[in-house]
């Protein structure tokens, strides 16, 4: 791992508490939920506590031309 030192005034934009959850059975299928009002800990924490038998993907989304996501911990079944 590298760490750099930034400029924290270089970002144009920002968008607070972006996260879905997916969750992926074992065919595939997922529900999708968008989880606002709750910091990162408590978005990571979410997924764990309601996944059962499932596995899930989390994702920031970032609203710019369009809506665009970038996917934080998990892997999504259906990815080729």
């Amino acid at each position: 791992m590298k760490s750099t030192d930034i400029d924290p005034r270089d970002a144009a934009w920002e968008v607070p508490n972006p996260s879905r959850v997916y969750f992926h059975d074992s065919t595939g299928a997922s529900d999708e939920y968008e989880v606002d009002g709750a910091d990162v800990s408590e978005v990571l924490a979410w997924p764990q506590r309601r996944r059962g038998d499932r596995t899930f993907v989390l994702y920031a989304y970032l609203p710019h031309d369009g809506l665009g996501l970038l996917r934080l911990p998990g892997c999504d079944p259906n990815e080729h």
